[in-house]
């Protein structure tokens, strides 16, 4: 046994460690004096409040999780240290500056490091997504505590992997104390770093699976001398765990979706029970759908009407739920509450399912136990107090709405569940348990933001999302049919051309996408004015997915005159203007009279967050006139604004002077961006800067939400001076030095073409 007293330290505070660091020990085994077992025990409590405990292995992210960063940081990217900062401020904006950096720079060693091992650049990607989905779920809890004197607790148990280890050293690095413990052997753990270098070794003598804790007696109340001994309060025994549960092994008893094919989900609701037995041995299948938005307001509700009148007249028991669940009755949560909220959180939940008894047949309780077992066990909620009133409050519903639909359940059809309208995160746990008990689910909401509360759940996505093109403010569950609208031939036809003509052909229809994400391009100084007038779709790394077109555009500042011939010079910047070019040639460009105040926009802003009902209520408010995706289109990118962090010296209320400068878009500018045609040509600003006047923040605040909105923007600076580098991250855009400088220069006009560029060589324009 070696080194067991130095795993002490993990419980001061770094002050008073020697020296004063994070530790990352493996615990390989354990000692017969039973020190290693106390320790992992007192451990394990700090990590469940502080920190996260991992047994056999992370998760890997799911592909929501990993679609939801790709939205969030853009798919197009190459690894480099300013990048993985920048993903950093947007990925996880919810921590300190200090704590980000701290993850940037280890995050760059980490990969530096396999990189050195061989690794190409698809598996340097693919660990970078793996890692950055980890740091949000399940460690976000740990990473918000590092920094602190007392580091974040980290414990992982059990089997480990190649990654999983780089992954506890990065956390380690960046400010967690680590324990992996693994009772038997560290041979797992050696292939990934033989010399053992990453973590301290403290090795017991004994190497055998951990024996299961026997059942604590119940604490005996201290009493003083001559006092009578106060009475135990009355308690639920925990359940004996040494048999497996009734309901264990459950999992696989309904075949969720995958059944059903491609076949509309909520058409595959309405068949039989012998209608879904596609082959095989016969089993439960049910359908979990969720559908977000809608194609046609008027043809989406009789739709739904529809199929609420097909319920009501079949076989099939369902219920419609589109108001809030009402909160358990006393009655109902009376059962639940005799069990101790201080049972170990394993015997908590297993007594809780045990208290599960709907009125329905055995087979559906054991599958409701099943279910409330599974999502209790995966709950992230730390506090004992929450997850109790939450576990409670989930069985409590489980229990009431198993009971209303499967009461006489004969398998002939499932029962149906619809639920319409906004969802909580535990109304979502609800509609999980009840598709694996066997009911079909069916969920519909009109606005597409209800997607991010299932994009964001801790339970596997076992849903299958339907995302329709609209999103609409939720009314009521229709309770009649709408007017409808019919389509004449030639528009069906015209339609079905569109789909053969606009599908995955490269071909576009005009204004066919109403969302955009830039991609800057890195260039030479040639390749400026080579690109400068190329169509979107004919640029490096275009591409339409999902509804989204990624817009390569160009952010450059040209510093100094090629050759040094001024003629020339002045030649080539009027060939770059054109229709759609927003001209500037004196700075400052901004005026500061009547424009918007920071205190003005500052209340429609919550923890850097947009409110965007609220701010097109606002009184400043200007872009009522536009259409309703182009205003929420601005409005998506002034947040990405806010969130990314391209932006210098800002000052503490950088959000509401952003805001205050984008909600008073020149006239000019604002027809520009209404104009985008995403696919098409791109409109751009050109600056001539010829002064030695650097450009005010506000100014540089427009620029960057312009190349967030996919301008192209070029600066010509024959001076060579400094005037975007005071307020603009380097690496948002591309300086280019080229010939000499030039000083005390006029600005000629610009927009006036000349053949052969005569005019200026005759009287010397621009001298």
């Amino acid at each position: 046994m070696t080194g067991i007293t130095c795993l002490e330290d993990c419980f001061l505070p770094l002050s008073r460690r020697v020296p004063p660091t994070t530790r990352f020990y493996r615990v390989i085994g354990r000692d017969g004096g039973g020190k290693i077992m106390a320790f992992l025990t007192k451990y394990r409590a700090l990590a469940q409040g502080t920190g996260q405990c991992i047994q056999d292995g992370i998760p890997n992210p799911t592909e929501p999780e990993i679609q939801r960063f790709f939205t969030g940081v853009g798919a197009q990217f190459t690894l480099t240290p300013a990048l993985i900062a920048r993903h950093m401020t947007v990925w996880l904006g919810q921590l300190r500056p200090v704590q980000r950096q701290a993850l940037s720079s280890v995050m760059d060693g980490c990969l530096t490091r396999l990189k050195g091992q061989g690794a190409n650049e698809n598996i340097l990607r693919n660990v970078y997504i793996k890692f950055m989905c980890w740091f949000r779920s399940p460690f976000g809890q740990a990473l918000r505590g590092m920094g602190q004197d007392a580091p974040p607790k980290i414990l992982f148990e059990g089997k480990i992997g190649k990654y999983e280890i780089l992954f506890l050293h990065l956390l380690c690095t960046a400010g967690c104390d680590v324990i992996y413990a693994d009772p038997c052997s560290e041979d797992a753990y050696r292939k990934v770093d033989p010399e053992g270098g990453m973590s301290q070794l403290i090795a017991g003598e004994i190497r055998t699976p951990m024996p299961a804790a026997p059942p604590s007696a119940p604490p005996r109340p201290a009493s003083v001398k001559g006092d009578r001994p106060s009475k135990p309060a009355p308690r639920t025994d925990p359940p004996k765990p040494q048999t497996p549960a009734p309901w264990a092994g459950l999992e696989s008893e309904v075949e969720l979706n995958s059944w059903a094919g491609d076949k509309p989900l909520w058409e595959a609701a309405l068949l039989s029970y012998d209608a879904r037995q596609t082959g095989g041995e016969a089993r439960m299948r049910t359908v979990f759908s969720v559908c977000l938005g809608v194609d046609e307001r008027a043809a989406y509700r009789s739709q739904l009407f529809q199929l609420k009148r097909t319920l009501e007249q079949g076989a099939a028991k369902w219920l419609l739920a589109e108001q809030k669940l009402p909160a358990p009755t006393a009655a109902e949560t009376e059962g639940f509450r005799a069990v101790s909220k201080d049972l170990p959180r394993p015997a908590l939940i297993r007594a809780l399912c045990q208290k599960l008894t709907p009125a329905c047949g055995r087979v559906q309780q054991l599958l409701a136990q099943c279910a409330l077992e599974q999502v209790l066990s995966r709950s992230p909620i730390e506090d004992p107090v929450r997850f109790y009133n939450r576990a409670v409050r989930l069985a409590c519903w489980l229990c009431r709405y198993v009971t209303q639909l499967f009461e006489g359940y004969r398998t002939a059809y499932q029962p149906v569940l619809i639920y319409y309208g906004p969802i909580t995160e535990g109304e979502i746990s609800l509609l999980w348990a009840l598709a694996h008990t066997g009911c079909d689910i069916l969920y519909f909401s009109p606005d597409r933001a209800a997607g991010s509360v299932f994009a964001a759940h801790f339970l596997p996505h076992h849903w299958r999302e339907t995302l329709l093109p609209e999103s609409l403010e939720v009314e009521p569950f229709p309770q009649r049919e709408e007017r409808l609208r019919a389509s004449t031939t030639a528009y069906n036809a015209s339609r079905e051309l569109d789909t053969l003509l606009y599908s995955d052909t490269g071909l576009f229809r005009d204004r066919q996408f109403t969302r955009s994400q830039p991609v800057t391009l890195k260039t030479t100084y040639d390749e400026v004015g080579q690109l400068w007038k190329e169509e979107a779709q004919y640029r490096p790394s275009f591409q339409a997915r999902d509804g989204v077109v990624y817009v390569p555009n160009l952010f450059a500042k040209v510093s100094g005159v090629d050759k040094g011939d001024l003629n020339l010079y002045w030649s080539h910047i009027r060939e770059m203007i054109t229709d759609s070019t927003y001209l500037i040639t004196a700075l400052p460009f901004l005026q500061k009279e009547n424009r918007l105040r920071p205190a003005q926009t500052a209340p429609y802003l919550r923890d850097n967050r947009l409110d965007p009902k609220a701010l097109k209520g606002a009184s400043f408010y200007r872009y009522t006139h536009l259409p309703d995706d182009k205003q929420d289109y601005i409005l998506e990118k002034i947040q990405a604004l806010i969130d990314y962090d391209m932006i210098l010296d800002g000052g503490s209320n950088l959000p509401a002077v952003m805001l205050a400068v984008l909600m008073d878009l020149d006239k000019e500018l604002l027809r520009l961006l209404q104009n985008f045609d995403f696919t098409r040509e791109i409109p751009k600003l050109l600056i001539v800067d010829v002064q030695e006047t650097l450009f005010t923040l506000e100014e540089c605040i427009l620029l960057a939400f312009l190349n967030q909105v996919g301008f192209d923007i070029a600066v010509f600076s024959p001076t060579g001076y400094r005037n975007l580098e005071p307020h603009l991250r380097p690496d948002s855009f591309e300086i280019h030095t080229v010939g000499s400088f030039h000083f005390d220069l006029t600005v000629p006009d610009l927009r006036r073409k000349s053949s052969g560029d005569w005019f200026s060589r005759l009287f010397g324009t621009g001298r």
